[in-house]
């Protein structure tokens, strides 16, 4: 997906992202005790955070190190200027970048970092092996990078409705979303990129929703989109329709439709 088309969704959604967004709130929340149950506070002095969003994980790690600088960047210009405000109510100093992370990383000084944390930013990577090379040159050996990102099983019930649903209209099926990358496959670039001393959290978080269209824009209203369209106008319908059918008729139960998703949670250390 291009990067322009992503930022400038996002930003259209800054507004209503946080009243939406509460499974990244709940990854913000883990990764945060991660990061201050495993970051010793003497040795921290320079953060960047990788695409801040609204800056929910932001206000707790800022809170955490109150005397490193702390360098924010993020692609959304609506989104950054939401985090921008947030801070500031909170009295909190951040330093705000917009820019494209797989690029900025490689105009910053490199070993120049003590601590890289990222929240439900790094599934949007269009080179991930490549960008955490970069990440990986900026940080100081034993340095840590803390992230978390969604896996593949994230919306199964959703893939495998649009499955079905492509199965019943007689249509070659097709991916709708991103394809997310497995925690295996995440330590594997890593590990590429020179870092060492990897743990890994995989969790499944699953809300309900009354029904498919509720969900649907919930996702939208975050600025990430589940159902890319792969057709337009009466296909496209028709495609939506029967897909809602079949979730809710396999899915739903009393309290509604259940959406899955998988959350994971990786520390590294940049290698000496």
């Amino acid at each position: 997906m291009q990067k322009r088309a992503i930022s400038n969704r996002f930003s259209e959604k800054a507004a209503s992202y946080e009243k939406y967004a509460l499974v990244q709130k709940k990854m913000a929340e883990q990764l945060s005790q991660m990061v201050t149950e495993k970051t010793s506070l003497c040795k921290v002095y320079n953060i960047v955070e990788i695409g801040c969003g609204t800056g929910g994980l932001t206000r707790t790690i800022r809170k955490h190190f109150p005397d490193a600088h702390y360098e924010v960047v993020e692609i959304a210009s609506g989104m950054l200027e939401q985090a921008k405000k947030n801070l500031w109510k909170h009295g909190l100093a951040c330093s705000f970048f917009q820019a494209d992370a797989e690029e900025w990383v490689w105009e910053q000084q490199e070993k120049s970092k003590d601590l890289i944390v990222s929240g439900a930013c790094f599934q949007w990577f269009a080179k991930p092996e490549k960008t955490l090379e970069g990440l990986g040159s900026i940080l100081k050996p034993g340095a840590p990078l803390f992230f978390s990102t969604f896996g593949p099983d994230t919306f199964w019930e959703l893939h495998d409705s649009f499955a079905n649903a492509h199965l019943i209209l007689g249509e070659k099926g097709v991916r709708h979303g991103l394809e997310f990358l497995s925690a295996r496959h995440w330590c594997e670039l890593l590990e590429q990129a020179g870092f060492t001393d990897l743990e890994v959290i995989r969790k499944y978080e699953r809300l309900t929703y009354p029904g498919v269209w509720e969900f649907l824009h919930a996702v939208k209203a975050v600025g990430a989109s589940a159902s890319m369209e792969q057709a337009n106008g009466l296909g496209r319908r028709k495609l939506l329709a029967e897909m809602a059918r079949y979730y809710e008729q396999t899915y739903k139960r009393e309290a509604g439709i259940p959406v899955t998703y998988e959350v994971i949670y990786v520390r590294a250390v940049r290698s000496a």
